[in-house]
């Protein structure tokens, strides 16, 4: 009797452990950052990397020297993935070696808060044989084995991870490719009752459409998905896969918002994968985009974008969290989906981990818009006239300083010559001033893309009122202006 109530007792002991070093494990994570926009008007949009990982070719040293990337630049948030065909390699058969000490060593020695998607279809569990090229974007034959895998995959993993996102742009036929929205909401739902029955913590995001709002609002329109989804990703890669300029991402995250506003359940969104890449061959950039000027798509300008997307994303206030694709180029012998170029060239690092200007240029806006802040572009007024290439977004933090992002649009078609050649010089230069509607008493630093700064003295203070004069503003380049309260 005794030594039964000793074994009991252990037991107790070791499950109340297990409980508290869980706990503690989840009070480190910050899920609750990437939730945080509703009914806030003034809020913080964390900033986060992407990468993939294949088991197949990454050693234990390449993600590691990725966490050391990420802890150099004060990145906590890494959108991963995980492979249903390589972790499940045969039915019922697993192999977690890989992902049990990457996700461990990722959470509990380098604080980093894991957003997982989980995507492709086992060569078991397809119509289509393993040596074909696309066994893995087929809708599984039985999708209760997609459940079950979602429930052993959550089951294992719930200590260190609380969102699951299940698959990867299904509305595009490179990863769900008999583009069957029906189809994918069943798909989704077996996966969603999976995770929730495993975790019910846990927060089930919808795969990151890759431009297509519509499908979003078929999904929930048409086959009831909404209940069935808790967060809501967009992708974006306007000016490398899309031919619309960057500026135009306002637009789409506004359609974005009001599918989900009108036909969900005011569920938060993500952009959780976004990127411009430094890839080109002369002007040709991808079958969808062609480079006019000389310095789009270098890594210099690359910098430049990146700051320019944080800011008009972060502009819309319908964006919760936002993740930049990806944390380093590839080799050029790794094999990648879809675009054989871009793909290997969207990294704020080079391969070898050494960083692009754009490492510096996140870890700079990331640590400029640390604090809450709400959008007041549409106060700010601009004297410069209708034909104007200037574009311009503006934030107000909480203790009322200001922050004005402002640089000349690069992509209008209606304005470039027949020239093909991609290396057009932009001589393009304005001079543009900007009334805040706000006394602003304080100091003002002007900032480049990379956060290299110094006095701006050209102000104009008045009681009800502040006038940034006299903003020189280039082509390819951007201005940063922060004036204190």
């Amino acid at each position: 009797m005794k030594k039964t109530l000793l074994i009991i007792l252990t037991s107790l002991i070791l499950v109340s452990c297990a409980h508290d070093e869980e706990k503690a494990i989840q009070d480190k994570l910050m899920y609750d950052q990437l939730l945080t926009k509703n009914n806030s008007e003034y809020y913080h949009m964390p900033l986060g990397l992407c990468e993939d990982w294949p088991e197949e070719t990454t050693t234990r040293d390449i993600y590691i020297a990725d966490f050391e990337l990420l802890k150099r630049s004060g990145i906590k948030y890494l959108r991963i993935s995980f492979g249903w065909d390589a972790i499940e390699y045969e039915k019922d058969k697993y192999d977690w070696l890989f992902w049990d000490d990457f996700v461990k060593t990722g959470v509990e020695e380098y604080g980093i808060t894991m957003l997982p998607y989980v995507c492709y279809t086992p060569a078991w569990n397809s119509t289509e044989p393993i040596d074909s090229a696309l066994y893995w974007n087929i809708p599984p034959v039985d999708m209760e084995e997609w459940g079950e895998f979602m429930f052993d995959l959550t089951t294992r993993y719930k200590k260190w991870i609380k969102t699951w996102e299940l698959w990867n742009e299904p509305d595009i036929w490179i990863y769900w490719r008999t583009q069957d929205v029906g189809q994918f909401a069943e798909f989704h739902k077996i996966g969603a009752d999976a995770v929730r029955k495993a975790d019910p913590e846990a927060k089930i995001v919808l795969g990151g459409i890759a431009y297509r709002p519509e499908w979003i609002q078929a999904l929930f329109e048409d086959h009831g998905l909404s209940p069935y989804v808790d967060i809501v990703n967009c992708h974006n890669y306007f000016e490398t896969w899309h031919k619309n300029p960057v500026e135009e991402i306002t637009n789409y995250v506004n359609d974005v918002y009001n599918v989900v506003a009108k036909y969900g359940d005011n569920q938060p969104i993500w952009m959780a994968e976004v990127g411009y890449s430094t890839f080109r061959q002369g002007s040709m950039v991808s079958d969808s985009y062609t480079a006019y000027y000389e310095y789009e798509h270098t890594p210099e300008y690359q910098a430049v974008d990146l700051v320019k997307r944080v800011a008009l994303v972060r502009s819309t206030g319908q964006i919760d969290a936002m993740a930049w694709y990806e944390i380093k180029d590839l080799p050029p012998g790794d094999e990648v989906i879809g675009d054989i170029y871009n793909n290997k060239h969207l990294g704020i690092a080079w391969a070898d981990h050494s960083p692009k200007p754009a490492n510096q240029a996140l870890i700079f806006v990331d640590e400029l818009l640390s604090d809450p802040v709400k959008s007041i572009g549409e106060n700010v007024v601009s004297n410069a006239g209708e034909n104007t290439d200037s574009r311009y977004v503006a934030f107000e933090r909480e203790n009322g300083d200001v922050l004005l992002f402002a640089w000349l649009q690069v992509v209008q078609y209606d304005k470039r010559t027949d020239d093909k050649t991609g290396m057009v010089k932009d001589i393009r230069a304005e001079s543009v001033s900007f009334t805040i509607p706000s006394a602003l008493s304080g100091t003002a630093k002007l900032y480049n893309e990379l956060g290299e700064g110094a006095e701006f003295t050209s102000l104009e203070k008045s009681d009800n009122q502040t006038v940034v004069k006299d903003v020189t503003l280039e082509g390819g380049k951007i201005a940063v202006i922060e004036i204190k309260k």
